[in-house]
């Protein structure tokens, strides 16, 4: 019986570590949605500034296949839905691994959006590969 569970034990650690190894969401494609609202000395120019920037960054990394789509938030305006100027979007979806290494082009790019914004929220989630969320 202890035989059992020690080989047990070793098998669940092993299909862990594997299901690390492949990230959370297995075959499908990991995404990161942050809402970032700009600072009081945050400027749309700046903000995006630190967009590209962190784009720069992964691709400059070897992440060719990651991507980034910024957009103004629509918000509601004197009753209407309008972009906002104060209020952005940003979707990064991952194209491999996820546990890049920061240096210090990744802390300018990081000081940069602090500079400029506050992230409001941020949720994370698998996308089915294959899928295309595309208007058509």
């Amino acid at each position: 019986m202890k035989l059992f569970l020690t080989t047990m034990v070793l098998a669940a650690g092993m299909i862990a570590s594997a299901a690390n190894a492949a990230g959370p969401c297995g075959a499908d494609t990991l995404v990161a949605m942050r809402t970032s609202v700009l600072s009081a000395t945050g400027t749309p120019a700046g903000f995006l500034d630190a967009v590209k920037d962190h784009k720069a960054w992964y691709a400059s990394h070897g992440f060719k296949n990651d991507s980034f789509v910024t957009s103004p938030a629509i918000v509601g305006i004197r009753g209407a839905m309008q972009p906002s100027s104060r209020k952005y979007v940003t979707f990064h979806v991952y194209g491999g691994q996820q546990d890049p290494k920061h240096d210090a082009a990744w802390d300018a790019y990081v000081a940069k959006y602090k500079a400029n914004a506050t992230i409001d929220s941020e949720e994370r989630f698998c996308l089915p590969k294959g899928a295309n969320i595309a208007a058509k």
